[in-house]
């Protein structure tokens, strides 16, 4: 059995099929390569990019936050949600109105293909906006944003309790009602009450 596998390797090796397939292949990792240093070419003279995706914003945000600029750092997180995200989805939109010139009881119907942030990105959003508002001393907006994470699914209570970003917040009477309505307290008689 190894033999005819290393004779189907060997014809395959020398196969006219299979070297053109290989200088193919290696004609497209030097476009890639090509096309990276373009975008680098690209930049603007002060070195940053305006991002393409969720992700990008994201981690500009960061880097603004870890700088200490945070309203810059908002702005890329509130840009974020405007850019693509990592949820593939298709969004049909009508071309026609009336009846369908093939029958049914509409016209015919476009779809796009999208990505949308997923729920995971969402509570990032929110969250870093947060602690963005909460570094501004914003309370109003940075509760209202941690709101929204929490609706989104997040559920960290301890990071949020912890996290030296949101310590403006911590001890507000906004922060303790919205902590109260969404962490789940301990009830010694074994029931846990949750939003």
């Amino acid at each position: 059995m190894k033999h005819i596998f290393f004779i189907l390797l060997a014809v395959l090796s020398s196969s006219r099929a299979f070297v053109n397939d290989f200088h193919l292949l290696k004609r497209c990792r030097t476009t890639r390569l090509s096309v990276a240093e373009e975008k680098e070419a690209a930049l603007p003279k002060n070195g940053v990019s305006s991002p393409s995706s969720f992700r990008e914003a994201e981690i500009l945000g960061l880097k603004l936050m870890q700088e200490g600029n945070y309203e810059a750092a908002l702005k890329a997180f509130k840009n974020g949600m405007k850019l693509p995200g990592s949820r593939p989805d298709v969004i049909r939109t009508k071309l026609m109105s009336g009846p369908s010139p093939v029958g049914g009881s509409f016209g015919g119907l476009e779809s796009n293909n999208v990505l949308q942030l997923d729920e995971f990105e969402l509570q990032a959003a929110h969250y870093n906006m947060a602690c963005a508002y909460a570094q501004l001393e914003d309370i109003d907006m940075a509760v209202a944003n941690l709101k929204q994470s929490f609706e989104n699914g997040f559920d960290n209570y301890a990071t949020v309790r912890g996290d030296p970003d949101l310590k403006s917040l911590q001890g507000t009477q906004e922060f303790n009602d919205l902590m109260d309505q969404y962490d789940a307290k301990f009830n010694p008689f074994g029931f846990f009450s949750k939003k």
